[in-house]
C-alpha cells in the first residue's frame, strides 16, 4: 500500500517546482540569502578581528606597565642604570611575566642567573655586576619588623672615622682554609693584618647598631667584600667603635667628586656594645628630629610679631549723594490767610468738605 502511494507521488527533484506552483507568491532569490549569510559571517570575522586587537594591545600596556614598575623598584633597591638593564634584558630573554618579582624574590633572581649561564647569556664581567646587584637585592630586602629595627635603623651622624682596610685576599692567604667570622683564628688573623695597613680617613654619615655609612676619598682601595678596623678620629665621635670589625658591602663611586661611599655591616660584637650603639642611635635620632623641627619652628613667626597681610586704612565718613535742605517750620495760618487763599487746604477749609461751618 505504502509503495503504491510513493509512486503516485511526484520525484524529489519535481517536489519544488511543484509546490511553487501552488503557492501564492513566488520563490526566494538565492543570491540574496547568500549574501545575507556572507554578510553575517564577514561582521562576525571583523568583531574576531577587533577583539583580538583589542587583547594585544590591552596585553602590551600591562606589560608596559610591569616594566615601569620594575624600574622603579630597581630606583628604590639602590641598583645602577646598568644593573637594572642588565636584568631586565634577562628578565625579557626568559619571558618573565612579572619583572617586579625578579627584585623581590632571591631565590627567583638566583634562578635566573642559573638559567642565564646555562645559556649563556652573559659573561664574566656582567656576572660581577649581578653580584653586586644581588648583594644590594640582599640588604634591601631584609623584612622590617619590631625585632630588627633597631638592628637596621640608621641614624644621621657626621663625625671623623678612621678605618684600615684589610682585603679578602690577605685573609685567605693569611688562613689558607674555610673560615667563619666567628672564628677565633679569623679574628686573630684580622687584628694581626690591622697593624700591617695603612690608616684612612674617613667620614660617618649614617650610623646604625647593624652598620654605617662612610664618605671617604677615592683611590681605589675599598673593594666589595673587604674587611675594615676602626678607631676615633680627629674631633671625637659619640661612641668608640675601636673594639668592633667591618665588612664592606657595597662601594658606591663618586667619579665628579672623586669620593666614594662605602656600605659597611658590622661582624658580630659584644651585647653590651650593641646596646650602647642602639641608644647611641636613638639619641642621634631624635637629636636630628629635634634640629628639623627648631628649622620649621625658626621660619615662622610669632602671632604677636605678625604682620597683616594688607594694611587697611581706617574707614572715612562717607557724605550723601545728594545734600538734601532742611525743610523749615511751618508758621500757623491767621485769618487774613485764609482769606487771602493763602493758607494750606485742610479738610475744614476745603470747598466740598462736609465740615460744619461756624455760624459766626
Amino acid at each position: 500500500m505504502s509503495e503504491a502511494i510513493m509512486a503516485l507521488l511526484p520525484a524529489p527533484s519535481f517536489l519544488v517546482p511543484t509546490l511553487a506552483a501552488y503557492l501564492p507568491f513566488a520563490g526566494p532569490d538565492m543570491r540574496y540569502v547568500y549574501g545575507l549569510f556572507a554578510t553575517i559571517v564577514g561582521i562576525g570575522l571583523v568583531m574576531v578581528v577587533f577583539r583580538v586587537l583589542a587583547r594585544l594591545r590591552e596585553k602590551r600596556q600591562v606589560q608596559r606597565s610591569s616594566w615601569v614598575t620594575y624600574e622603579k623598584v630597581a630606583k628604590v633597591k639602590g641598583l645602577s642604570a646598568f644593573e637594572t638593564q642588565l636584568i631586565g634584558t634577562i628578565g625579557r630573554r626568559a619571558r618573565v611575566q612579572r619583572p617586579s618579582q625578579m627584585l623581590g624574590s632571591i631565590r627567583l633572581y638566583e634562578s635566573l642567573i642559573d638559567q642565564a649561564l646555562d645559556r649563556n647569556w652573559i659573561d664574566d664581567d656582567e656576572m660581577v655586576h649581578l653580584e653586586k646587584a644581588r648583594a644590594k637585592l640582599v640588604r634591601t630586602s631584609r623584612p622590617w619588623d619590631g625585632q630588627n629595627r633597631r638592628q637596621f635603623e640608621r641614624a644621621p651622624c657626621a663625625f671623623e672615622l678612621n678605618v684600615t682596610c684589610i682585603t679578602k685576599e690577605a685573609i685567605d692567604e693569611e688562613l689558607k682554609a674555610s673560615y667563619d667570622e666567628t672564628d677565633e683564628k679569623f679574628m686573630q688573623a684580622l687584628d694581626g693584618l690591622v697593624a700591617e695597613n695603612r690608616v684612612e680617613s674617613t667620614r660617618v654619615q649614617d650610623l646604625s647598631a647593624g652598620g654605617l655609612a662612610l664618605l671617604a676619598g677615592d683611590k681605589d682601595q675599598f673593594h666589595d667584600g673587604d674587611y675594615l678596623a676602626f678607631s676615633p678620629g680627629e674631633g671625637g665621635s659619640p661612641i668608640d667603635l675601636s673594639a668592633i670589625r667591618g665588612g664592606v658591602l657595597d662601594v658606591e663611586r663618586m667619579e665628579e667628586q672623586h669620593q666614594v661611599i662605602l656600605h659597611v655591616r658590622f661582624l658580630p660584637y659584644d651585647g653590651d656594645l650593641r646596646k650602647q650603639l642602639i641608644r647611641t642611635v636613638y639619641e642621634e635620632s631624635e637629636r636630628a628630629e629635634a634640629g628639623k623641627r627648631e628649622k620649621v619652628g625658626g621660619a615662622r613667626r610669632p602671632l604677636a610679631e605678625r604682620k597683616p597681610l594688607v594694611q587697611r586704612k581706617p574707614l572715612v565718613q562717607r557724605k550723601p549723594l545728594v545734600q538734601r535742605r532742611p525743610v523749615p517750620e511751618r508758621k500757623p495760618t491767621t485769618r487774613h490767610q485764609h482769606a487771602r487763599g493763602n493758607a494750606p487746604r485742610t479738610p475744614e477749609t476745603r470747598p466740598n468738605s462736609h465740615a460744619r461751618r461756624d455760624p459766626f
